[in-house]
């Protein structure tokens, strides 16, 4: 399956406005259109809010360290976050095609250290995502 025209189009215009490149645009394209298909777009949303609270709270854990005020707490936030964030992308996930729903359990959702460092890196892509909606601007 390929990403709707319309979507490739918010992607490019995503990564345009916020002038960054997305890490992962055709699975962001994927997830977006499985969403809409299935409508799972309260899903999905829920999703960006908890991508852009897990980047900016890792953001934080990373300035203040394991020994400053609130670590641990924030912590623990982000990893219930991650959690949650994890179970949202897995049920839209399941939406796609079976190949794409594949490669995005690979890719995102094993139990390993390369696949969390993805997952975050998907986080950071869905955290735009969560900007461009903030900026009163609509998902396609």
């Amino acid at each position: 399956m390929s990403v709707q025209p319309q979507t490739l189009e918010f992607i490019r215009e995503l990564e345009r406005s916020s002038n960054h490149k997305l890490f992962f645009p055709t699975e962001i394209g994927h997830l977006l259109d499985a969403a809409r298909q299935d409508q799972k777009m309260k899903a999905f949303e829920d999703a960006i809010f908890l991508g852009k609270f897990i980047t900016k709270s890792t953001g934080i854990m990373k300035r203040i360290g394991p020994d400053g005020d609130g670590y641990n707490k924030l912590s623990s936030e982000v990893q219930a976050g991650i959690q949650k964030a994890s179970a949202l992308l897995k049920s839209i996930s399941e939406s796609c095609p079976d190949d794409v729903a594949k490669r995005q359990s690979t890719m995102f959702f094993a139990m390993s250290h390369e696949t969390l460092e993805r997952l975050m890196r998907l986080f950071a892509d869905l955290a735009l995502v969560k900007d461009w909606v903030l900026d009163k601007n609509p998902l396609p």
